[in-house]
């Protein structure tokens, strides 16, 4: 029987204590993120004058539309994922790691369902439209990709996280086009499926075990995807930026200018969670494998 060599995978370099640390740090900061933007964008009337700057950038055929991208996400698609992370779980024999990832998807939603009843939005700057703090779209699409991460082998991560990341940043998008949500709602959004990834890798099962099997891959896909996410945040930003300088300088509407904005902050806001978290996990190295532990050929 041939073994199976053990490679250096990233999340097994050091101590058991600096993975767990690592990610317990990132669930601290999803929690310490929803009440503090809750606090600066919804109950502050200079906060939510701003935020709804957006809003009126926003066409009136267009307000409160939808688009297939958001309909996708309802509840029986979230238990269609559920079921099918539980089963690529059970086909990879990750069980625990499969149930971790249910959790994510689940704990997410149920968490930005509660949050949204809970945080109240005050009518101290004249708006007319609803509570929606945090956006339940964005906090699914975004524990979806984590989740789908958490049962995916390390190799297939890369495409699985451009897609997804695609996927998360256009609904993020849709959301504020259609006057749905705020920039605030997405941070919350972001926050939220941040903390539950962030602490069931804490204190959940390693998500790779180091084997040989679950090898990383090349490394250039890896460093591609890295290249992508840094460029794409901070091309995103900067778009952001100038659409806010247009606006106020004349240039361009305000109005207009604003939404570009809001949308191109919610979008920042998606890309750098990803980032985060593709950066936290080593997701940019692709692991070596240990040539000594090798078994002899015959």
């Amino acid at each position: 029987m041939t073994r199976t060599p053990e490679r250096t995978a990233p999340e097994s370099r050091g101590p058991l204590v600096s993975r767990r640390l690592r990610w317990g740090l990132l669930a601290a900061l999803g929690f310490v993120i929803v009440p503090l933007v809750y606090a600066v964008a919804v109950l502050t009337p200079v906060g939510q004058r701003v935020e709804d700057a957006a809003l009126g950038g926003v066409r009136e055929s267009d307000l409160f539309g939808s688009d297939t991208a958001l309909n996708v996400i309802s509840v029986p698609v979230i238990l269609l994922l559920v079921v099918v992370i539980a089963a690529v779980a059970f086909a990879r024999r990750r069980l625990a790691v499969g149930l971790g990832a249910g959790v994510v998807v689940l704990a997410s939603a149920a968490t930005s369902t509660l949050v949204k009843r809970i945080a109240e939005r005050p009518e101290i700057a004249q708006s007319e439209t609803p509570n929606s703090y945090p956006s339940g779209h964005a906090t699914i699409a975004l524990a979806a990709l984590f989740a789908v991460l958490l049962v995916t082998p390390r190799r297939w991560r890369p495409v699985v996280t451009l897609v997804g990341a695609a996927y998360a940043v256009f609904v993020a998008n849709q959301t504020v086009v259609y006057g749905w949500h705020r920039v605030s709602d997405i941070v919350g959004a972001c926050a939220i499926a941040l903390f539950w990834l962030g602490l069931v890798r804490a204190v959940g099962p390693r998500v790779d075990r180091g084997e040989r099997g679950d090898r990383d891959g090349r490394r250039g896909p890896r460093r591609v995807v890295t290249a992508l996410l840094l460029l794409a945040t901070g091309v995103t930003f900067l778009v952001g930026v100038v659409a806010v300088v247009a606006g106020l300088t004349g240039v361009a509407d305000l109005h207009a200018a604003v939404l570009v904005a809001g949308r191109m902050a919610s979008s920042v806001s998606v890309l750098a969670v990803v980032t985060v978290v593709w950066l936290a996990d080593g997701l940019h190295h692709a692991a070596r494998t240990d040539a000594d532990a090798l078994p002899p050929r015959r």
